[in-house]
């Protein structure tokens, strides 16, 4: 998923070159104007813009409406990360919709990418989503993340950070995303993330 995952991938390794393990999309404030969202979630599939970021919701939601509805939460607890981030600082209703580890983690990025300047810039994909289990209060999402389009720049001059730059067998990931119930709806509370050599990623290269 962008930056964060491939944080996320890179923290794991001890390979992170990045900002401090910084997590997450960044999205300057001015870029979509209001901070006071609403509900966002897409319906189908779907590309968000934010600025000059778009995130590409590429698998249509299933039929079956138990996990339509978790994909759509997911999908609006994305959106919602990236408003957050683009903030720089959390935004009503991010914590419905982000929780545990991985409001954790949205923390971080929130403090990070604010000291860098530095907002998102081109697309980021998710296809292949899909939900593999739900079980009483929880559920799980496994997606492929194509950020090979995903770039970062300075808002004012809207240069590209060259120090962003991962390799092409690290920009296509296999994530799987855990959700569970709060508040009447479905928030993510963690996250893993695949990238080669795992052969868990293999199914998302292009």
């Amino acid at each position: 998923m962008n930056r964060f995952a491939a944080s996320v991938v890179l923290c794991a390794s001890g390979l992170l070159v990045l900002a401090a393990c910084s997590a997450g999309k960044t999205v300057h404030p001015a870029a979509h104007g209001s901070a006071t969202p609403e509900r966002v979630g897409p319906t189908s599939t779907d590309s968000v813009r934010i600025g000059p970021f778009t995130q590409v919701f590429s698998t249509p939601l299933p039929a079956n409406p138990a996990p339509a509805r978790v994909i759509a939460d997911f999908r609006e607890a994305q959106i919602l990360w990236v408003k957050s981030d683009g903030a720089w600082h959390l935004i009503a209703p991010v914590t419905g919709y982000v929780t545990g580890d991985a409001l954790r983690h949205l923390t971080i990025a929130v403090s990070e990418n604010k000291s860098h300047d530095l907002v998102p810039a081109g697309t980021d994909r998710m296809f292949m989503t899909r939900v593999t289990g739900i079980t009483g209060a929880t559920a799980t999402v496994t997606t492929c993340d194509d950020s090979s389009k995903y770039k970062e720049q300075d808002p004012r001059t809207g240069e590209v950070n060259a120090a962003y730059t991962p390799a092409l067998d690290q920009a296509y990931l296999f994530e799987t995303w855990h959700m569970v119930q709060l508040s009447g709806h479905w928030a993510i509370s963690a996250l893993s993330v695949a990238s080669l050599p795992d052969q868990a990623a293999q199914p998302c290269q292009p």
